[in-house]
């Protein structure tokens, strides 16, 4: 212990401690505190004995006083005397927090912002923990209704089946896939018919083929035992052997694109929504060619261009047509779109829709056809019409016309007489020309 050295006994007289804070921040703090310190060092100021000061004497009322003042203690408090704080603050009364009234207008700037961090920390963390008390209610429903191994593998499964049926059943991938297979196997059939010698026994056996096997159900075992083997002729093998090397690819493409189309839930979902989007396309297609064929039907309703108006009466005429073009456009635009989004009501109405204007075009018809009735009466009339002026004006002719001078007189007997003679010969004259 001799040895060791003498233990210091000098203390430094600064120790810095790195806090980290921005020589800025402690600035601005150091400023707002400056009347606060101020304020305690006058207290400590006052509240200090000056040194060497000796005590007043006397023991009058002053001095009592004064070791009265020096000597008290503090009140002592009693339980439940304070209000003690809540332990939580509505958003109401957060906002009505201030701070005394002479307080620095920096620190009741600063006490605002904290009072709205204080609030949306309450909002952030009420909406926390609504979405926590959410998951743990799905956790407990998802305990309850958990599978067990066996029942998630037997679900699994089934989905696996449900994918996979969805897709071959769908119509592109039977004409895109199936069908090519089924065809392939059909003409291997044939070409197997053509090679064997006896022809009675190889269409019966063609025949069996199609109506009790598959393709699926035949390897290459088969084909080139029971298949190939059995045709005598060096070519016709070849030629049936080639078919089956196809047939094999066929299917191997086929069952390639079923494993890539429905091997996990992913891959189904985006041929969904490939299968979608083409179907879209598909019924936007059919459509507008539709439309192209259907436009011959109604030339005339169809728009025209004002442009080319002559007339300011022939552009109002343009304009009137083109409007009534609008209104049965958005007519027909509405009811596909009906059709589209409501299925089998929608159809219904479209079906009453064209019933009710194949009502109205019968009638149509039928006002056509009185119109031309009518028509007819009334060119009829009008020639009975043109032969009694033309009866009038050969009287006038034959009797003379009186003029305004002369007086004019009651028609007598004679005349009268004269008249009807006059119509007679006229009737008679139509009749001849009849």
């Amino acid at each position: 212990m001799a040895d060791d050295p003498p233990i210091s006994t000098t203390v430094q007289e600064t120790v810095t401690v790195d806090t980290g804070a921005d020589k800025e921040q402690l600035g601005n703090l150091n400023e707002d505190f400056k009347d606060f310190w101020a304020e305690q060092d006058s207290k400590t100021d006052l509240e200090k004995e000056p040194a060497g000061a000796p005590a007043a004497p006397g023991t009058g009322a002053a001095q009592e006083t004064s070791a009265k003042s020096i000597d008290s203690k503090p009140p002592e408090v009693k339980p439940g005397e304070f209000e003690k704080p809540k332990a939580s603050y509505s958003d109401e009364e957060i906002g009505k927090m201030e701070l005394p009234p002479n307080a620095r207008p920096e620190l009741q700037e600063h006490f605002k912002k904290i009072k709205e961090l204080w609030i949306n920390d309450r909002a952030q963390a009420k909406a926390e923990s609504e979405r926590v008390k959410a998951l743990e209610t799905q956790l407990a429903e998802a305990r309850q209704n958990s599978l067990s191994p066996e029942m998630k593998a037997d679900y699994e499964h089934a989905v696996s089946v449900r994918r996979r049926f969805d897709f071959v059943s769908d119509p592109e991938f039977v004409k895109e896939f199936h069908a090519p297979v089924y065809r392939q196997y059909e003409k291997i059939l044939e070409e197997t018919f053509q090679g064997l010698p006896d022809k009675q026994a190889a269409r019966a056996w063609v025949d069996h083929m199609k109506q009790n096997y598959r393709p699926e159900q035949l390897n290459e075992d088969y084909w080139l035992a029971k298949v190939i083997h059995k045709i005598p002729n060096e070519l016709a093998r070849e030629r049936v052997k080639g078919s089956v090397n196809e047939l094999i690819k066929l299917q191997e493409n086929r069952q390639e694109e079923i494993s890539r189309r429905t091997q996990d839930k992913d891959s189904f979902d985006s041929w969904q929504t490939e299968r979608t989007q083409k179907t879209a396309e598909k019924i936007q297609s059919d459509i507008m060619a539709e439309i192209g064929v259907q436009e011959k039907r109604i030339k005339e309703v169809l728009p025209v261009d004002v442009n080319t108006a002559k007339t300011p009466e022939e552009r109002v005429a343009m304009e009137a047509h083109n409007e009534r073009f609008t209104k049965l456009n958005k007519f027909f635009t509405d009811t596909v779109q009906d059709l589209s989004k409501n299925g089998p009501r929608a159809w219904v109405r479209a079906a009453v829709e064209a019933t009710r204007t194949q009502i109205m075009n019968d009638q149509i018809i039928n006002l056509e056809k009185e119109l031309k009735d009518i028509k007819a009466e009334r060119d009829q009339f009008k020639a009975e019409l043109d032969k009694i002026t033309g009866a009038r004006r050969r009287l006038i002719n034959t009797t003379g016309t009186p003029t305004g001078a002369q007086k004019k007189e009651a028609p007598s007997l004679k005349q009268g007489l004269d008249l009807n003679n006059s119509f007679k010969n006229f009737w008679d004259e139509q009749d001849r020309t009849t």
